[in-house]
């Protein structure tokens, strides 16, 4: 099995490269700009950042929103790997602001999403660093703001962005991409320690599919093909599975499909076998629910 790398619960890889289509569009929501933020953002992830530079747990749970602590540990513990061991002595490091440049923050007064421009440095070798956009994201609990997540939009060779940001026209900060989500996440459920570390492959072209198993979420996909890591993993005995499905309007010329299927390992590097399949063949049902077992 593919191990999964564990800091993908606080950084979301890049979006994608920017090419010559438009922007996603105006974003749904209430998000309007608010400048007056930024220095309060920044100082929240400025801490977030010394929290995991140090290593000090208790400071990480002061700064980081309270969804965020229960999906990172959980991604960790998934993957029966010790936490929060795993996640502080991670190679990949959170990268500093310093020479990168401000432009833009919008807020719903919950949510926040602030966006730079320049090198954004993760560290973990002497690759060269490229200017892209790095996008802070943050939620306001109980009074302050705390850090959320980040995710890097490639620019790559979009002449036209690099000339809006040269002549700070930062129009395209209204595209889904940089805008903050609409509303306070629900907090997932804390997981055990798996009996097996389990991933589930997902093909789900020209569908939206959620996926559910022993009532953890495992994620909803749209248009793609791909492996995610099943939270909390599988037990010996009976397991549950949900699959919603929702057929999409654009397809980009594909077939629509969707194909999913649940893999397991005893853990880390160990071989993986197939635990559960659903290729179903004709009409796709809106919802499938099964049991399968695992010895």
């Amino acid at each position: 099995m593919r191990k999964h790398v564990f800091y993908a619960a606080f950084l979301t890889a890049f979006l994608g490269i920017w090419g010559t289509q438009p922007l996603q569009g105006q974003a749904a929501g209430a998000a309007k700009p608010d400048p007056a933020l930024r220095v309060t953002l920044e100082s929240a992830y400025h801490a977030w950042r010394q929290a995991m530079a140090s290593g000090d747990l208790e400071k990480w749970e002061r700064v980081t929103a309270y969804s965020r602590q229960i999906e990172t540990r959980n991604r960790i513990v998934s993957q029966k790997i010790p936490f929060p061991q795993a996640m502080f002595e991670d190679p990949i490091q959170p990268p500093s602001l310093e020479g990168m440049v401000s432009l833009g923050v919008y807020s719903t007064g919950v949510t926040a999403s602030s966006t730079y421009y320049g090198k954004a440095n993760f560290g973990g070798g002497p690759t060269e660093v490229s200017d892209n956009l790095l996008v802070l994201h943050f939620l306001r609990e109980e009074g302050s703001w705390r850090f959320d997540n980040l995710r890097v939009v490639k620019i790559g060779n979009n002449a036209d962005l690099l000339l809006q940001i040269r002549n700070t026209d930062f129009s395209f900060l209204t595209g889904v991409e940089f805008q903050p989500i609409p509303q306070l996440p629900a907090v997932p459920q804390p997981v055990n320690t798996p009996e097996y570390i389990a991933e589930a492959w997902i093909d789900a072209t020209g569908y939206e599919v959620s996926i559910t198993v022993n009532g953890h979420l495992t994620g909803k996909f749209s248009n793609v093909k791909l492996t995610e890591l099943v939270m909390g993993g599988l037990k010996k005995g009976q397991n549950s599975v949900t699959i919603t499905t929702r057929k999409l309007e654009v397809t980009d010329g594909n077939s629509p499909k969707v194909e999913v299927a649940i893999y397991a390992a005893k853990g880390p590097g160990e071989p993986a076998n197939r635990m559960y399949h659903f290729r179903p063949q004709g009409d796709i049902p809106p919802e499938v629910r099964a049991n399968f077992i695992v010895e």
